[in-house]
């Protein structure tokens, strides 16, 4: 059973880290892979915030 939970908990993980580096890597001067290297380092709300400090500014 505890296999069982760990495994979904990786999953979750790799998702939420995919789900941040590929919407906001785009719009961040890190880019989309060392965004995800974070989030997967970290954590996805680590890479999240990480993101949202770092983005372009738009002229």
């Amino acid at each position: 059973m505890i296999e069982t939970l760990i495994i979904i908990l990786c999953f979750l993980w790799y998702f939420l880290a995919l789900i941040v580096s590929e919407q906001m890597g785009k719009k961040t001067s890190l880019g989309t892979e060392w965004l995800f290297f974070i989030s997967m380092a970290a954590t996805p709300l680590a890479g999240f915030i990480l993101a949202l400090a770092l983005r372009k500014r738009s002229t």
